[in-house]
């Protein structure tokens, strides 16, 4: 990866680097990084956390889903193996998101018009465009409890722990360092 200025950031929602520009943030070692979510199409699907309701050793950051999906990288995790298994525009490095990188998701791709925060200005994000969040619970990769993990609801906004037996929305995103 090549390092890139801030300046030549895209809009929000625009084709990036594999998938789309999902915002600014700061990663768990302080750097700032740009967050891609992946195409629709290829980087969602519906699954469960985790085959059993046990602790995630490794799976508690709320910064660094990259590492969070490291940590859960095997069979008895499909949403973290989802994720950790695409290739998506010639990039490996996919992984489901921390709770702090779903919150940024939220803040600016939220496809709804009646809640805080707003509907996104990003068309293909908007309600019913083609790369638009359903408005429902999607896996964060942050552990909540043994029973469960962090969800996002993309209708809200909120965040809570959801059982990790759940059959809720997963959606990659890659970090690019700047």
């Amino acid at each position: 990866m090549t390092k890139t200025d801030h300046t030549e950031l895209p809009a929000i929602g625009a084709p990036f680097e594999g998938g789309f520009y999902a915002g600014k943030f700061f990663g768990a070692d302080g750097a700032p990084y740009a967050l891609i979510v992946a195409p629709k199409a290829e980087g969602e699907t519906e699954c469960v956390f985790k085959a059993k309701r046990t602790a995630d050793k490794g799976a508690r950051s709320l910064r660094d889903g990259l590492a969070n999906s490291e940590a859960m990288n095997d069979d008895n995790h499909p949403a973290a193996r989802f994720c950790r298994s695409l290739t998506i525009g010639g990039f490996d490095d996919w992984y489901l998101p921390s709770r702090h990188e779903a919150a940024l998701l939220a803040e600016n791709l939220m496809p709804g018009k009646d809640y805080v925060p707003e509907q996104t200005v990003a068309d293909a994000f908007k309600e019913d465009g083609p790369e638009a969040f359903s408005r429902t619970l999607y896996w964060t990769s942050t552990e909540f409890s043994p029973g469960s993990a962090w969800v996002q609801y993309f209708d809200f906004g909120y965040q809570y722990g959801g059982d990790k037996a759940w059959s809720l929305r997963v959606r990659a995103v890659r970090k690019y360092p700047l």
